[in-house]
């Protein structure tokens, strides 16, 4: 199914165009959220085919902004980051959303690096979550909170390499933010240029000051 928002068509410019095949999911609603200005959210829904399959395409923004596509009654939820005239394609599977493979966009293509690069961590995380671990020396929630803090350690090490990367700034809210982490400070303090400048780093700066 194509889905066409705000009178967006692929021949705009400003248009975002998405298409994605994911795995397991079937045929099954999907929705969406996503920016039509500044601050102003708009909400739609669409539905994948029986070998999950879908394509959209909404009005892009001037800056990168968020899409959030929520699968399976909000079970399961999936973030791509693009601005007007980028072409964004997803696949994987649904039983591991988090490894998704987005490509289209030098955030999506910078982030998918960073999954592959935490692919066997994120995999083993699962199957302790999913009650599959097999056990060796160590109690699950050991082996669990090793696996969690590796992942910072590689989020870290990625945003120090990067830090002008969008990329590192979404690895900074999902990985310390989120966690209420006291190094979220420090590490948004090293963003340059496009990282740093734009209205997730503001949101980010807000809601610390709340903590």
């Amino acid at each position: 199914m194509v889905l066409l928002v705000g009178a967006c068509s692929s021949d705009k410019p400003g248009c975002v165009s998405v298409e994605g095949e994911i795995q397991h999911l079937g045929r099954s609603a999907i929705c969406l959220s996503y920016y039509v200005g500044e601050h102003v959210l708009a909400y739609d829904t669409l539905y994948s085919n029986e070998s999950g399959f879908f394509r959209f395409e909404v009005t892009g923004t001037d800056e990168i902004n968020p899409i959030t596509l929520y699968f399976q009654d909000f079970n399961y939820w999936t973030t791509i980051f693009a601005k007007g005239g980028d072409i964004i394609r997803i696949t994987g599977d649904i039983e591991l959303v988090d490894l998704l493979t987005i490509t289209g966009g030098p955030v999506n293509d910078d982030l998918t690096r960073f999954k592959q690069d935490i692919h066997e961590l994120y995999v083993e995380r699962q199957r302790i979550i999913d009650g599959k671990y097999q056990q060796g020396g160590e109690t699950v929630e050991v082996r669990l909170a090793e696996i969690n803090l590796a992942l910072k350690r590689k989020a870290k090490e990625f945003i120090l390499e990067h830090p002008a990367s969008f990329a590192s700034l979404v690895l900074i809210q999902d990985f310390f933010y989120q966690d209420y982490d006291p190094n979220t400070g420090e590490l948004l303090h090293l963003l340059e240029g496009e990282a740093k400048n734009n209205h997730l780093a503001e949101r980010l700066e807000q809601g610390m000051a709340a903590w």
